[in-house]
């Protein structure tokens, strides 16, 4: 589409043809009475200013660039959306399992708990204690299970997929890291990013645009030829045929009023499109300054909780256990126990989630997938 464009745009324009008579009396419409009479045919052909034809379709080739790298960029965006959203559900699948789990353990309890207090050895309170606990739990994974529904529905659609199709088992997400700083990310970004390019491409289009802009006061030509037949004369005479060129220029003389506004406004464009990449540049190097910090505190987090609190809070709730069967430890102390590691076990899920989204925020901001590894 833009190819034929281009093609157009450098095209001269169509050739007039003209045909006619001339000269021919009011009095008797006699084409042999008048040596002046002809019947004439003629042809004419418009020339711009030398290098308006190439300016053009440098203009259409400008946008047609620019339109080709706002397709790579939406396709970049998607991406990143797919895979922000795939982190996002695996990380709630992890954190509905972390309920599950949770929620198996204390219903076991709350079962003892209610069969001690049955046989008047209990205390209410504990028992009540343990059902406040577990409806939480519940209405958590309500909550849990409705987003995953909603994120579902989401991956499906954005691959393109029926929406009410089933999500597979998805793989779990380690706990990544870029191998990349600042200054080499920056150059990435300056070398690939779509949206980039495509600010370039209108900033060039400018350069075109104002060149376009000042040939509107440069004159065009008009190169016509014509031929013209004459009878013979009443005595028939015969008549010399005629030919006759012409070259006609437009007088651009109102540049003031006319040509200097477009030019300034061509020039305003430009800056505009200047000032747009400015600021895309400032907004993706604090974009990558943001996620490297923010992946860089995530991990060091996520592998904190997997290795001391995860592991502590769960000896912490194998300890009170075993004091609460002995009589040493309150059903409270118990409970806090349990809703630790709960809390534990999805801030986990939910950073590493997080992790993997942030990546993926990168990787849109930069304009394309990155290398990362990690457990």
């Amino acid at each position: 589409m833009k190819e034929s464009a281009a093609i157009r745009a450098g095209a001269l324009d169509d050739p007039k043809l003209r045909m006619g008579v001339n000269s021919v009396p009011v009095r008797s419409p006699d084409f042999r009475e008048e040596d002046m009479t002809t019947k004439e045919i003629g042809i004419s052909q418009m020339f711009p200013w030398p290098g308006m034809l190439k300016t053009r379709t440098e203009m259409v080739l400008r946008e047609k660039e620019e339109t080709g790298f706002v397709l790579e960029e939406m396709r970049s965006m998607l991406r990143s959306e797919i895979k922000m959203t795939y982190a996002e559900l695996v990380s709630v699948r992890k954190q509905i399992e972390a309920v599950r789990r949770s929620q198996d353990v204390l219903k076991d309890i709350v079962g003892v708990t209610q069969e001690i207090y049955a046989v008047g050895k209990g205390n209410q309170p504990d028992v009540l204690r343990g059902q406040l606990e577990y409806g939480r739990m519940r209405e958590m994974r309500i909550n849990l299970e409705n987003r995953e529904s909603v994120l579902s529905f989401r991956l499906n659609t954005l691959a393109d997929l029926p929406p009410d199709l089933p999500v597979p088992t998805l793989e779990d997400l380690p706990e990544i890291t870029v191998f990349r700083g600042q200054k080499e990310l920056a150059e990435i970004y300056e070398a690939e990013r779509p949206a980039r390019k495509a600010v370039q491409a209108r900033v060039h289009r400018g350069d075109s645009s104002i060149r376009m802009a000042n040939f509107a006061g440069k004159p065009e030509f008009e190169v016509s030829f014509s031929y013209m037949q004459r009878d013979a004369m009443p005595d028939g005479t015969k008549r010399p045929d005629m030919f006759s060129s012409m070259v006609m220029m437009t007088l651009p003389i109102w540049r003031e009023g006319k040509i200097e506004p477009g030019i300034r406004e061509m020039e305003a464009e430009k800056r505009m499109a200047g000032r747009d990449l400015a600021n895309l540049d400032l907004e993706t190097s604090n974009t990558i300054g943001r996620s490297l910090a923010t992946m860089k505190s995530r991990r060091e987090a996520a592998i904190l909780y997997r290795t001391t609190l995860i592991p502590l809070a769960e000896q912490s709730f194998q300890a009170t256990a075993e004091s609460y069967r002995v009589g040493k430890t309150d059903f409270p102390m118990l409970m806090d126990a349990i809703m630790a590691i709960l809390s534990f076990r999805r801030e986990y899920a939910a950073m590493v989630g997080d992790l993997h989204m942030e990546k993926a925020r990168l990787e849109a901001a930069v304009g394309r997938e990155l290398d990362g590894g990690g457990r």
